[in-house]
């Protein structure tokens, strides 16, 4: 898919321009453009999370944490994701080692859901780093209509800002 693009002119000093170019060659963008746009996307994922509004930001939880059977922190764990069920879509448990397992938990939220999830996460006893990692904030348009199955139900369309 082509999508239209706007011209717009950048000034940078050179030393700016030089660290540019490194990257632009290092990681093989096809163009400054596409370098710049990249790191756009970042940028604008940041303001909408930095910003507290209600945009749905989408990521991953990534929690590092002892295999305790006496102090149960996968049960611990298991019992927050189940309280924040509207957030937490998805969860792959890794066994690192005989005693150290790390979890990924696919998630959807507002910033201040995802941050207050993880903040939780953080505080149980046994858990020992907790990483949060967010993709491009979205708009939603949530309304119920039909589809080919028997039913209808509301749902929730994700569309790039």
């Amino acid at each position: 898919m082509t999508e239209d693009l706007d011209r717009v002119s950048l000034t940078l000093p050179p030393a700016m321009t030089d660290q540019l170019d490194g990257i632009v060659e290092e990681w093989d963008y096809a163009s400054r453009s596409e370098a710049i746009r990249d790191a756009l996307r970042d940028f604008f994922t940041s303001y909408a999370w930095e910003g507290g509004n209600e945009t749905r930001h989408y990521g991953t939880i990534v929690i590092a944490h002892e295999h305790d059977h006496e102090s149960d922190v996968a049960g611990r764990l298991q019992t927050i994701q189940h309280e924040y069920a509207d957030v937490v879509t998805s969860v792959q448990h890794i066994h690192l080692s005989e005693d150290r397992c790390m979890e990924t938990l696919v998630v959807g939220g507002t910033a201040g859901q995802i941050d207050e999830l993880a903040n939780r996460l953080r505080a149980l006893e046994g858990v020992k780093q907790v990483k949060v990692v967010v993709v491009g904030g979205v708009e939603t348009d949530s309304h119920g209509h039909e589809h080919s199955h028997d039913h209808d139900h509301g749902h929730t369309h994700a569309t790039e800002k």
